[in-house]
């Protein structure tokens, strides 16, 4: 069997430093995307995001004449759109989401 002592003061120092190092990683995360970092972020251009995303349905906030994105809701916008596409059908500038008909 083996006989393992940890100095409780070291264990409590890394842990700290752990956290500290996580919680300015989280800090420095934004919530919301102006248009021009959702553009880099997705790498395409913000006429493809206007036409494609907006139309299709991504959510937006609007702060005067500001658009700002949520990127868990880009996020989930773009998995939900990826989700339906096929091998031979995966161009984003072709998505057109099929809007529901009510009867």
């Amino acid at each position: 069997m083996f006989n393992v002592q940890v100095d409780e003061n070291t264990v409590n120092e890394m842990l700290e430093k752990a956290i500290n190092e996580r919680v300015d990683e989280l800090a420095k995360q934004k919530y919301f995307m102006t248009y021009n970092e959702l553009a880099e972020y997705l790498n395409i251009s913000k006429p493809v995001i206007e036409d494609r995303l907006i139309k299709n349905g991504l959510k937006y906030y609007k702060v005067g004449s500001k658009y700002l994105f949520k990127q868990s809701e880009v996020d989930a916008f773009l998995d939900d759109m990826t989700a339906s596409m096929t091998s031979t059908n995966n161009d984003i500038k072709f998505f057109n989401r099929l809007k529901e008909v009510s009867q």
